[in-house]
């Protein structure tokens, strides 16, 4: 299925790009000899004008779900992307997290997914939550979100590689996936990337970048953290430390700039 990129500024004005895309998408499979669920296109179209109130609709997110719950039950990618987002948010009914990921991962293997999705299908695996465990699977979704920069599959993949959970260890990957989350404002990465530059995991020892990194996570709360950078800082001289310091405030700044600026961030599973 064709990406689908409805930025337009109001849902009516979504409507519309979405019958043209629907349109569209129908001329492509038709040219290519391919056949159309028109019934699961319908129930989209339906779906989307309840989800937003929209084309003479009330707004009705149960209604909403069940149509889209009909499309993604004939296969349609897009529906089994929505009706996961839904189901994991609790928009038409209670929350159901163990349904929502069965629809996300159906999308997923057709193609239909986000960063986001892609994070809680891998996080499910490596926690055997709603699935069984499975560290292989779990490091495959992983890296595709975090390919895709999402911070939380960064700092989940890093935990695989450190442990070699599922294959060989990477200290140096770990590292590097720990300082991208770390940028991030991830706290635990900090943490992670503190104790790999104390203790020359995955790089050379550098017990400045070390307290640098626990210091910025201690300033966040983790109290392990602060714990480890006092510590390391009876080992430490002055001039030691006032490198480290420095280290510490220039990183802070870093993230700061980077948080003000997230960027824009696709919505899981939502219309």
């Amino acid at each position: 299925m064709l990406p689908l990129n409805l930025s337009a500024k109001s849902p009516m004005q979504r409507l519309k790009r979405l019958l043209i895309f629907f349109c569209f998408l129908a001329t492509c499979a038709i040219g290519h000899g391919q056949e159309i669920d028109e019934t699961a296109l319908r129930l989209t179209v339906e779906g989307y004008r309840y989800y937003y109130g929209v084309g003479g609709k009330p707004l009705n997110h149960a209604r909403a779900l069940r149509l889209y719950r009909q499309a993604a039950e004939r296969g349609d990618a897009e529906a089994q992307f929505i009706v996961g987002g839904m189901l994991y948010r609790g928009q038409g009914g209670d929350p159901d997290r163990r349904n929502a990921f069965k629809w996300l991962l159906k999308a997923a293997e057709q193609g239909r997914t986000s960063p986001e999705a892609l994070n809680i299908i891998g996080g499910s695996y490596l926690r055997g939550t709603y699935v069984p465990q499975n560290y292989i699977e779990a490091k495959k979704w992983l890296g595709l979100a975090a390919e895709q920069g999402h911070v939380g599959a960064k700092n989940d993949l890093a935990y695989i590689l450190y442990n070699g959970l599922g294959g060989e260890r990477d200290y140096q990957k770990a590292l590097e996936l720990y300082e991208q989350a770390a940028l991030r404002g991830d706290v635990l990465a900090q943490a992670n990337a503190g104790l790999m530059h104390a203790t020359g995991t995955g790089t050379a020892t550098d017990r400045a970048r070390g307290y640098a990194w626990y210091s910025l996570a201690a300033s966040r709360g983790n109290t392990i953290a602060a714990m480890y950078r006092n510590n390391l800082m009876l080992t430490m001289s002055w001039d030691e430390l006032n490198q480290a310091q420095a280290i510490a405030v220039d990183l802070y700044r870093r993230i700061e700039q980077l948080e003000s600026d997230p960027g824009e961030r696709p919505a899981m599973g939502q219309p």
